[in-house]
């Protein structure tokens, strides 16, 4: 059988112009695929940022979630895993989720400028859920970065504040003077020394207590945070028996408005004390008879 000229070529043709066609269709449309693509991923931030404008923060955490997981290697995913925490810890109050984001962005991110503030984010979350340790974990690896002595002081105040909590109250002591070291007539150091003051009365330390009541008393700006101090002294000075003085720093304070009798009160109770002290006192012999 006789085959026609050029029958073979003739059925493959069709099939090589329709590949040259699709493989032309594919290099032109691949571009804008990707373009699409790149829009859609850059649609997730912006929608993002639109729930949180709204209100809409569990939205928006979502939103920002899905970015991370479809774009991983994106030049926004640090931006983007800082704005997800920030909203889990700030809007929803979800700390253990924002704990989770940042410890991702550390370790994707290990030399990130923004790493000293999610290393403090990080310590306020696990101060939030009552997680001491890490808390106190982050703020040590965190204060050799400072270099601010303020922002240290206060880094340090917050890790003395934790210690308190744990009712580890002999290391409190500790790190609550490296903030007075240097500084005690600011806000930070009348907070800590206040707190050695209350600490010093609960171990019946009442003589090392009276100094640190002291500089609260001399320094403090804040009427309520003097007036603690004053009870404070008040309070060591009857434990050690100095009644008289006990009552002037009381005399010398002015009445509380939500409780106007407080102060008349208190100081009828030091007097009555110091009756009752001064009763169980053996009398003196006199051995010379006159």
């Amino acid at each position: 059988m006789r085959h026609r000229p050029g029958s073979g070529s003739g059925r493959s043709r069709p099939s090589a112009i329709r590949l040259w066609l699709w493989r032309g269709l594919s290099a032109l449309l691949l571009p804008s695929v990707l373009l699409a693509g790149g829009c859609s991923r850059t649609g997730l931030a912006e929608q993002a940022q639109i729930a949180w404008d709204n209100g809409d923060y569990e939205g928006a955490a979502a939103l920002c979630e899905q970015f991370l997981k479809e774009t991983p290697q994106s030049d926004k995913a640090a931006e983007i895993r800082l704005r997800v925490a920030t909203i889990c810890a700030r809007d929803l109050r979800q700390y253990d989720r924002a704990i989770g984001h940042l410890i991702r962005f550390i370790e994707d991110h290990p030399t990130s400028p923004d790493l000293p503030q999610v290393r403090l984010r990080l310590a306020e979350c696990y101060t939030a859920i009552a997680r001491s340790d890490e808390a106190i974990s982050e703020y040590e690896t965190l204060l050799p970065q400072i270099g601010d002595e303020n922002e240290r002081r206060r880094l340090r105040l917050a890790v003395a504040e934790l210690y308190y909590e744990k009712n580890d109250l002999r290391q409190a002591v500790v790190e609550y003077q490296k903030v007075v070291s240097n500084r005690v007539d600011d806000t930070l150091g009348v907070q800590a020394h206040l707190r050695i003051g209350q600490i010093r009365y609960l171990r019946d330390e009442f003589d090392e207590a009276l100094p640190a009541y002291q500089a609260v008393i001399d320094h403090a700006s804040d009427p309520e945070l003097k007036r603690l101090a004053m009870l404070g002294k008040v309070d060591c000075l009857e434990r050690v028996l100095q009644f008289d003085q006990a009552v002037a720093v009381l005399e010398g304070m002015a009445p509380d408005p939500k409780a106007p009798d407080s102060l008349t009160r208190r100081i009828a109770e030091i007097r009555e004390r110091q009756r009752q002290r001064n009763m169980a006192a053996p009398a003196s012999v006199n051995w010379s008879g006159k």
